[in-house]
């Protein structure tokens, strides 16, 4: 279809009762909707890309790419959509030095195709005219409006229709070695837009457990600008006030000790049962004072028995008192029952105690952290709306005069990288790091996976 515009004017029928009506009719009253969308399109914003349009490598075949989809006005206002994910077969010059790449401008431009054609053979005639050809039935039913993808050696003119998406890095084989963003534009109306300017600076301290989010927000248009340095410090050096949950393990003997004065043991057990014994009896031998009986019951009216205390010269008669044997049996103590002391007075034979036991916990924390002292950030890695963009971060960076050789990681975990030196990353352009910042909300996280390492991370972030 040609890039030219129609010479049709803006015209729309008058309807009234009564009309017959031709299909030049209805393609009028089409033509006066489309161009009046059209000029506010091109009168509002320019050519470019209005959302979506990415551009990714293949997944799976290393000679495609993915164009997402999405929208773009081109120069007279028509909306050039995307409406599902496409796949686009690469072509171009394979670059002879890697990261120099001509050409190789994947582009975007609208196309209209008729389909759905029907041919039934009937004509509409004309009152007093033998033919109409303008009337004859039978052609396509439906215009779709479709894209075009194409590959160009130079940036496309302005009245092309053509909008640029990516730039592809190809191999000696042809195959996708990268996809460079930094190409794209987009469609900004035509009055100057006043982006909202943002300036945002800090540092934070990281380790594997603690990273650093960062939200920014995008408002009053797209930007032109996204600019990030990056710089790494030590980890302070500082004490902590507050100290970590802990316990003290204690685990030693006592000195021998021996021949001390008289103390006690405390015996704490109870229901203590002697050893069984043998069957046996127990006797008691007493004496009556009536002098005149040889046997006298015991708790009779005279003055009672007496014990015998010692032999010989007994008085009286002599009686005889027994317990008769009881058979095997113990005797039980039960707690509280007998003096809870083994004994009073005398030395002891050297001995130790031995104590194996842990403090109470103390400190204000849970638990403390294991591993060495942290220092300098090793391997940082940096994430924009959720993508890791750390490869073409140091793309960039390496691609710098002088620089190739010193981006090959963001930080080695000691002060001679060039992250930490005094200049740290200089300028990193975001919008050229194959994310798209439009408006709204966005996130940048600065991360460290490997665990105990970890250091300061100063940024600064400007949008505008």
């Amino acid at each position: 279809m040609s890039a030219n515009p129609s010479n049709d004017a803006l015209a729309r029928l008058n309807y009234f009762n009564g009309q017959r009506l031709a299909a030049s009719d209805f393609r009028s009253e089409q033509a006066y909707h489309l161009g009046v969308r059209r000029l506010l399109n091109r009168s509002l914003y320019s050519a470019g890309i209005v959302k979506g349009l990415e551009v990714l490598k293949h997944p799976s075949d290393t000679h495609k790419v993915m164009v997402r989809g999405g929208l773009a006005f081109d120069h007279l206002g028509r909306e050039i959509a995307l409406l599902a994910d496409a796949e686009v077969q690469v072509m171009g010059a394979p670059s002879t030095t890697k990261g120099v790449v001509f050409g190789n401008l994947l582009a975007v431009s609208y196309r209209e195709q008729r389909t759905q054609p029907a041919q039934d053979g009937c004509m509409a005639t004309v009152p007093g005219q033998a033919c109409a050809g303008d009337l004859a039935w039978g052609a396509p039913t439906r215009i779709a409006a479709d894209v075009v993808f194409e590959f160009l050696d130079s940036w496309p003119a302005a009245d092309s229709g053509k909008v640029v998406l990516a730039q592809l890095e190809l191999d000696a084989t042809c195959r996708v070695e990268r996809v460079m963003p930094g190409v794209r534009r987009y469609a900004v109306p035509v009055k100057p837009q006043q982006v909202r300017g943002v300036s945002l600076e800090g540092e934070k301290d990281i380790d594997s457990a603690n990273p650093k989010v960062l939200y920014f927000h995008v408002d009053g248009g797209f930007p032109s600008e996204v600019t990030l340095y990056l710089r790494a410090r030590k980890f302070s050096s500082l004490y902590y006030t507050e100290l970590g949950r802990h316990t003290h393990h204690l685990k030693f003997n006592t000195g021998a000790a021996g021949g001390t004065p008289s103390h006690t043991h405390p015996l704490e057990l109870g229901g203590i049962a002697l050893a069984e014994a043998g069957e046996h009896r127990h006797e008691i031998w007493a004496f009556s004072d009536d002098k005149q009986s040889g046997a006298v019951e015991l708790g009779n009216n005279n003055e009672g028995p007496w014990m015998l205390t010692g032999g010989g010269g007994e008085m009286g008669g002599r009686a005889n008192m027994e317990i008769r044997p009881s058979g095997k049996h113990t005797h039980t103590v039960a707690p509280g029952s007998m003096p809870s002391k083994t004994g009073e007075g005398g030395t002891l034979s050297p001995h130790t105690h031995a104590i194996d036991q842990n403090s109470d916990p103390t400190g204000v924390q849970p638990d403390t952290r294991a591993g060495t002292a942290l220092g300098y950030v090793d391997k940082l890695r940096v994430f924009l709306d959720g993508q890791d963009i750390t490869l073409p971060l140091l793309q960039q960076l390496a691609a710098k005069p002088g620089q190739a050789a010193s981006w090959a990681q963001l930080g080695d975990g000691s002060n001679g990288h060039a992250l930490a030196s005094p200049e740290g990353t200089g300028e990193v352009d975001l919008l050229k790091l194959g994310v798209e910042i439009g408006l709204g909300q966005h996130k940048l996280e600065f991360k460290v996976l490997q665990p105990n390492v970890g250091g300061s991370v100063q940024y600064n972030l400007y949008v505008s």
